[in-house]
């Protein structure tokens, strides 16, 4: 056995797994660009004018429960991957570990990748709007949400693999970005992409995993 004998690119793999999900794919990119272009850019207006309202929508004394949903929703998926590897015995569970724990690192790069891309701005980085942020103060660029990604990615995840389990996930992703916008941390055009983005990445993990099983 040698950690590098068979190492490579198997970009064929990558595309039939988007191909599988095609349509699921095309949604995703429809999308994403909508909330960059339709909302962010063209309407920005009015995608400022959501993230105040929603930021001003509650009380300062509900700021730390928001920012704990916040926290779950963006991490989760460490706990979940560690659980089912190490504590479930059926090789399902392994499975869905490693979906889950290739679909993260996917969602996590192109992040990163896109924040840098776009570099646009925070709420709490736009003095007119008179929103400061609550909780940390990030330094990365503001579009996509990288909770909200993280959140739908798992979401997706569950979705496929755990019926039982997908109005909890679903829930909890949704309520990550919109606390994201509530702490002032990201416009509603953030959490749009950044749901899409979260989709487009647990697909495709989902259908590397079929694919590569096929094998």
């Amino acid at each position: 056995m040698s950690l590098l004998g068979r190492a490579g690119l198997d970009p064929r793999s990558w595309v039939k797994s988007l191909e599988g999900s095609y349509r699921i794919i095309l949604i995703c990119i429809f999308g994403f660009v909508l909330a960059l272009i339709g909302l962010r850019l063209l309407g920005t207006a009015a995608d400022a004018y959501i993230a105040t309202a929603f930021y001003r929508s509650i009380s300062v004394d509900l700021v730390p429960l928001v920012y704990g949903v916040a926290t779950v929703g963006d991490l989760i998926w460490a706990p979940l991957v560690f659980w089912l590897y190490v504590f479930r015995k059926d090789s399902d569970e392994w499975t869905s570990s490693l979906i889950l724990a290739v679909a993260m690192v996917t969602a996590m790069s192109l992040t990163d990748v896109l924040k840098a891309a776009f570099n646009l701005p925070r709420p709490f980085q736009m003095p007119s709007l008179g929103i400061v942020a609550r909780g940390g103060i990030p330094t990365n660029p503001g579009f996509p949400s990288g909770h909200t990604t993280n959140a739908f990615t798992v979401a997706t995840i569950m979705w496929s693999r755990y019926p039982a389990w997908r109005a909890p996930f679903i829930a909890l992703a949704v309520a990550t970005g919109v606390s994201m916008i509530i702490l002032g941390m990201h416009f509603p055009s953030d959490v749009i992409g950044g749901a899409f983005l979260g989709i487009f990445c647990g697909t495709f993990g989902l259908g590397l995993a079929k694919v590569r099983s096929s094998k």
